[in-house]
């Protein structure tokens, strides 16, 4: 092996370690994303759900390629090296899959899902309904907002002010003057527009490190398989 081929088999080590890293933010941030909108979700129809659940199967995927990415670049074998690069197109090719879908369908989720009238109809049942009480206060204290457009819309209903409304507990009153202005439905939809961009611009800079790690995967492949073919290798 070359020199040059030498400190490609060690960049491409370093490499995994750093798809390691984007395996777990993938992971992480798709966790999180998922947690946070999976109560939501069962209520108001968003296509946020997919992409999250993508991407966290996508980084738990990371983690398997990676570890073909080691072995065949410390052992130096020409077949795990082509399988670790496979493996990371297939990756690469589904989240800019997910990116695309991201930034076209769930950052225009306003144009094709009725947020506001999903929103009125569960808030409609709050008090009456444990699931959509609990929604309702979700939502308000994750987001610090109140109502469907305002805090009226309480009083609209002849109902009194939650404490979500100003990030209390349940035991504590809320005070008129510390109530959330903005109605919850601007902020599901500025929410919902704010996740979109951060998975789908994840999705394309993780994509772009994973390319230049095909490539050293292909060079190293190709050294591998040329120093075999000259003898050089046992």
């Amino acid at each position: 092996m070359s020199c040059i081929s030498d400190c490609i088999k060690y960049l491409l080590f370093i490499f995994n370690f750093i798809f390691l890293i984007c395996g777990l933010a993938i992971l992480t941030l798709g966790v999180i994303v998922h947690l946070q909108v999976s109560g939501i979700t069962d209520h108001i129809d968003t296509n946020l759900l997919f992409p999250s659940i993508t991407l966290i199967v996508i980084g738990s995927i990371i983690f398997v390629i990676s570890f073909f990415g080691c072995c065949g670049a410390i052992r130096e074998s020409h077949c795990m090296t082509i399988t670790f690069a496979s493996f990371l197109l297939f990756i690469l090719i589904v989240q800019v899959a997910v990116a695309v879908y991201v930034f076209v369908v769930v950052k225009n989720n306003d144009d094709k899902v009725d947020i506001t009238e999903n929103y009125e109809k569960v808030f409609k049942n709050y008090g009456m309904n444990n699931d959509s009480t609990k929604m309702i206060d979700l939502v308000q204290s994750s987001l610090h907002c109140c109502g469907v457009y305002s805090s009226k819309d309480f009083i609209l209903h002849n109902r009194s002010i939650p404490p979500s409304c100003c990030g209390l507990t349940e035991e504590q009153t809320c005070s008129s003057k510390d109530v959330y202005e903005v109605g919850c439905v601007q902020e599901l939809k500025r929410a919902i527009s704010n996740a979109g961009t951060i998975l789908g611009s994840l999705a394309i800079a993780i994509a772009g490190v994973e390319l230049i790690g095909i490539v050293f995967a292909l060079c190293l492949a190709n050294s591998i398989r040329n120093a075999e073919r000259r003898g050089y290798r046992v």
